[in-house]
C-alpha cells in the first residue's frame, strides 16, 4: 500500500573527514508501508565486518588493511545497527562520530593510541561482538637529546624528540630512570617531555628512557653533566691565544641568574663588532685523555663536538656571528645557528651539537699530546654580541 504522508527526510551525506552531516526538509513523498530504512533494520546476528574502505571511496572498490588517527572509514558487513561500542586498539571511538545501518558503519579512528597495538577493529552491538585485523601503524618514539645536559639536580630537564604523548610516559607505561630511581614526569606533548632530577644525582650519570613498540622493549640513554669529557676541563690552567679586537673572557656563573648557573666556567663573549672584523680565540693543552671508550680506533664521523650555548635575551646568536671551529689547524667548520633561524636562549643554557669530522680535518690529538681548539668569530655584518660558550666535548653519536 502507498500513501502520502508529511514527514521529515533525514539524509546522510559522507564528505572527506567527516562521518556524517545531517540536515532536514519538509517534503512530501511515496511511502512505502512496508518499508524499513536499513538504520532500522533488525540485527538477524552477531555483527559481521567484511571489507573497511575510505570514506571518500564511494563505489567501495579498494578496501584498506590500515588507517590512520582521525580518519574516517566505512566498516561493510552485516548486523551492524545499534551499535554499542567500536574500538580500534582498544581505544573506542565517539559514538556521536559513528552513523551505523544494517550493512555498513561510517566511523571515525580515534585521535589516540594504545600502547597494547592489537591492531583489531572490535564492533560491538547487543547481539554480539566481532573482531576484524586492522592496523593502526604506531610511530616510533625518536629521542634527540636534552635542552641541556648540564641541568642542575634538583632542576626539570625538557628531553627532546617526537611522539612522548603516545607512550604514556605520565601513567608509568614508559619510564624515565636515572640508577634504579624512576624520575617525575612533567608536562609531555608531542615534541617534548620535562623530568625532575633527584636532588644528590652525582655527575657522569644516564637517565635512562624505557618504553616498548610492537611487543619489543626498548631503551636510550641520556648523558647527565658529562664532566669526564670535556676537552680543557674547567678552563683551569688555560690561557687563551687571541687575535683581534675581541673582547672574551672565561667567567664563572656571577652575572648569570641562579636558575641558570652552570656551575662550570664559560667564555664569555661581548662588544660591538663591525663587518668581517676577523676574531681568533686559540685554546691549547695536553689533549685530556677522557675520551669516549673506542675514540682512537674510530670514524670521526661516528662522533660530535658538543658545547653549551647562553645568549642575552636581546642579543641572539645568529648565521651573522661567524662562528667556526677548527681543531689543530685543519679546515674550519662554520656553524649556522639552527639552520639559519638564530638562537636566543633567553639567559638559559642549552646543548649545541655540532658534526665533529668538518672541523678536525687534521684528526684529534692522542691523549695527553697538545691539542689546539681555534674558535673564529668574524661576523657578517655590524654586530654586538652577549654570549656564551662552555663545556667543549667529543662524544659518541
Amino acid at each position: 500500500m502507498m500513501t502520502k504522508i508529511y514527514h521529515f527526510a533525514i539524509v546522510c551525506s559522507m564528505c572527506y573527514g567527516i562521518a556524517a552531516t545531517l540536515s532536514s526538509c519538509d517534503s512530501i513523498v511515496d511511502y512505502d508501508d512496508n518499508y524499513t530504512p536499513a538504520e532500522q533494520l533488525a540485527n538477524t546476528g552477531t555483527p559481521v565486518i567484511n571489507a573497511v574502505y575510505d570514506v571518500t571511496d564511494t563505489a567501495f572498490v579498494t578496501p584498506i588493511t590500515q588507517g590512520t588517527l582521525n580518519q574516517t572509514v566505512v566498516l561493510v558487513g552485516q548486523n551492524l545497527n545499534q551499535v554499542q561500542s567500536v574500538s580500534f586498539n582498544t581505544v573506542p571511538c565517539d559514538l556521536r562520530n559513528v552513523y551505523a545501518m544494517s550493512t555498513r558503519a561510517i566511523v571515525q579512528i580515534p585521535a589516540k593510541l594504545s600502547t597494547e597495538q592489537q591492531n583489531q577493529i572490535v564492533y560491538i552491538t547487543p547481539q554480539g561482538k566481532c573482531s576484524y585485523d586492522f592496523l593502526i601503524p604506531f610511530p616510533d618514539l625518536t629521542i634527540t637529546g636534552l635542552t641541556c645536559e648540564f641541568t642542575n639536580a634538583g632542576d626539570s630537564v625538557t628531553i627532546q624528540g617526537k611522539n612522548f604523548d603516545l607512550y604514556d610516559f605520565e601513567g608509568g607505561i614508559s619510564t624515565v630512570t636515572i640508577g634504579s630511581q624512576t624520575l617525575g614526569v612533567g608536562s609531555v606533548t608531542s615534541e617534548s617531555m620535562k623530568v625532575l632530577i633527584p636532588e644528590g644525582t652525582p655527575e657522569n650519570s644516564d637517565l635512562t628512557l624505557s618504553w616498548q613498540t610492537n611487543g619489543t622493549h626498548h631503551t636510550a640513554t641520556l648523558p647527565f653533566r658529562p664532566t669526564q669529557y670535556l676537552l680543557f676541563g674547567n678552563f683551569d690552567g688555560i690561557t687563551p691565544n687571541i687575535d683581534g679586537p675581541v673582547k672574551m673572557a672565561i667567567e664563572t656563573d656571577d652575572g648569570i641568574g641562579a636558575s641558570a648557573w652552570l656551575n662550570q666556567k664559560n667564555l664569555h663573549f661581548t662588544g660591538h663588532y663591525n663587518a668581517w672584523s676577523w676574531n681568533t680565540i686559540d685554546l691549547s693543552c695536553n689533549m685530556i685523555s677522557n675520551v669516549p671508550e673506542g675514540f682512537a680506533d674510530g670514524n670521526l664521523d661516528d662522533y660530535f663536538f658538543k658545547m653549551e650555548v647562553l645568549t642575552n635575551a636581546n642579543f641572539p646568536l645568529t648565521e651573522q656571528a661567524g662562528l667556526q671551529f677548527c681543531f689543530n689547524w685543519g679546515e674550519s667548520y662554520a656553524w649556522n645557528p639552527a639552520n639559519g633561524l638564530g638562537i636566543n636562549t633567553r639567559g638559559q643554557w642549552q646543548t649545541v651539537t655540532l658534526p665533529l669530522a668538518p672541523m678536525a680535518t687534521k684528526g684529534i690529538s692522542a691523549p695527553n699530546t697538545w691539542q689546539t681548539l681555534r674558535i673564529t668569530f668574524q661576523p657578517h655584518a655590524d654586530y654586538d654580541a652577549d654570549f656564551r660558550i662552555a663545556n667543549f666535548r667529543i662524544v659518541k653519536r
